[in-house]
């Protein structure tokens, strides 16, 4: 991660050396909630908004997706994975450095949060 005093010779080593040990590397910029972070929080956000709404059953949320998007888990399970509490801290902060209402986590989020209950428990 990069910041504006970030000197263009200190990246290249950084980048140097994490690609010499064969992993993938990316540079990005510095910002609250990175990159991945924000993506995974909001998918987990927008499918508890589809539970918080009963548009669908717990479990067909996480199919659809899956089977629609072909991801390897849906948000529900990917927020169990991630840690509730974990999610919500991202969705939290993310609002309140931005203020944006996107970030705005759900009731149903951040009550299960508070309960410490799977985002798969049925109500």
């Amino acid at each position: 991660m990069k910041t504006p005093l970030t000197s263009p010779e200190n990246l290249g080593a950084a980048v140097a050396a994490l690609a010499a040990t064969a992993a993938p590397v990316t540079a990005i910029n510095d910002s609250a909630g990175f990159v991945v972070q924000r993506i995974l929080a909001m998918i987990v956000n927008i499918g508890s908004r589809i539970a918080e709404l009963r548009i669908a059953a717990l479990a067909d949320i996480d199919t659809a997706v899956e089977l629609g998007l072909n991801y390897p888990k849906g948000p529900l399970a990917l927020g169990d994975a991630l840690g509730v509490g974990r999610v919500l801290a991202v969705l939290d902060g993310m609002h309140a450095v931005t203020r944006d209402p996107k970030y705005r986590a759900t009731t149903w989020l951040r009550r299960r949060a508070s309960l410490g209950v799977s985002l798969l428990t049925p109500d």
